[in-house]
């Protein structure tokens, strides 16, 4: 997860040191290892400001006792024995103090007689010689620090920012104190954490240092192992506690992204666009489909009506070749019937003609001439017969009944 900015992570950043072996006296070393000093840095190695542990102050004082009583001791012998006991005990006190070490929890001490390393000792009372002095105070804490990297390129060349926090502790105080100081070793553990970030950062691509944070760091801490063992050092953890590429590729990143968003949205827009289209033109197409199926059921229908009227037209005809053929054939057999049937329609049309005062009939030889007129008699005869058979009706219905 991201965190905001670290102003000891800024400090570090530009070269300020973050360990620190401070002077200080035994009895201060407990608070002087759970403290930081005035420049933020954490003492790991605390020199005693006072190599020989005796009281010379309380000794000198009971010499001063002591000689206090010898003269009082000519005036009054009480005065004497009194000085002289008080003066030996305030210096066997001074005395006292040298033959023992008191050593504070959470740190080891390293012993030496005349200037020579003669070993370390643990936390706690510890009995030794008055000549053997404690020459150091190294904290055996687990110590926390802090390994930013502003600029680590990237396998695609992306300057990429990593923060992590180391957790080391002094494991054989020997070799850290007398192998290299505190500064010094700040410095080299500085360097080895910058070049180990960088050849990991250099493994990953810009879309994957955000995942860094959330990375094992086992090998991470195996190869600073390799690097601080011999100065006595031992990493008991490293967490990544923030990984990030630069801000402008951040906002480039953004921007590409926003980008995708909206040609991806631009696209699916278009495809829509193309399905309403080609949904329109397929209903443009089953609606031409339709009409044109109406079309063909409405011309199947007008060539069955067709083919009905020609099937009708046919059977007239032969109805009609059937009853000429019966005519030919009465013909044949009677002449006489024929004439008589051509006459009755003659007759029938001359009915008609003499019913409507505006036929005009058109005569083309004189015997249609003169059978005209014979069929106007005849007509006028049959019309006074049928008008003297009326007025015979009226007659005999006028008259009275007999």
């Amino acid at each position: 997860m991201s965190q905001g900015p670290n102003p000891y992570s800024n400090q570090v950043a530009q070269g300020i040191s973050q360990l620190a072996q401070v002077r200080a006296a035994i009895e201060e070393a407990a608070e002087v290892f759970g403290r930081k000093d005035e420049a933020g840095r954490t003492p790991i190695v605390v020199v005693p400001k006072r190599q020989n542990r005796i009281r010379w102050g309380l000794v000198i004082f009971g010499i001063f006792i002591i000689i206090v009583g010898f003269f009082a001791a000519s005036q009054n012998a009480g005065f004497g024995v009194a000085g002289f006991f008080f003066g030996v005990l305030f210096i066997l006190f001074g005395l006292l103090r040298s033959l023992y070490i008191q050593v504070p929890e959470g740190a080891n001490a390293l012993l030496s007689r005349g200037g020579k390393h003669i070993g370390v000792v643990g936390a706690g009372l510890h009995f030794i010689a008055p000549w053997v002095v404690v020459s150091h105070l190294v904290s055996r804490r687990e110590i926390p620090y802090d390994a930013p990297v502003k600029e680590a390129p990237t396998r695609d060349n992306v300057r990429a920012a990593v923060d992590t926090s180391i957790t080391f502790m002094v494991t054989d105080p020997y070799r850290f104190v007398y192998g290299i100081s505190a500064s010094g070793f700040d410095q080299v553990f500085q360097a080895a954490c910058q070049d180990a970030i960088r050849s990991m950062v250099r493994l990953v691509t810009s879309d994957q240092v955000n995942d860094l944070a959330r990375q094992e760091t086992a090998g991470l801490r195996d190869s600073l192992n390799v690097d601080v063992e011999q100065y006595g050092v031992t990493i008991a953890k490293i967490n990544i506690t923030d990984a990030r590429p630069p801000a402008e590729f951040l906002q480039s990143q953004e921007a590409r992204q926003l980008a995708v968003l909206q040609r991806a949205e631009q696209s699916e827009k278009q495809a829509l666009a193309q399905r309403r289209q080609a949904d329109q033109e397929a209903l443009a197409r089953q609606q031409v489909v339709a009409r044109v199926e109406r079309e063909r059921e409405e011309l199947q229908v007008q060539v069955q009506q067709a083919e009905a009227r020609r099937r009708i037209a046919e059977l007239e005809a032969e109805a009609e070749m059937m009853r000429l053929s019966r005519l030919e054939e009465t013909l044949r057999n009677n002449p006489h019937a024929a004439q008589r049937e051509l006459a009755m329609a003659q007759l029938d049309v001359a009915r008609s003609l003499a019913g409507n005062s505006r036929a005009v009939l058109q005569v083309n030889s004189a015997d249609d001439l003169v059978r005209a007129f014979v069929m106007r008699d005849v007509l006028h005869n049959i019309s006074g017969q049928s008008g003297e058979a009326v007025a015979d009706g009226h007659t005999q219905n006028d008259r009275p009944a007999g």
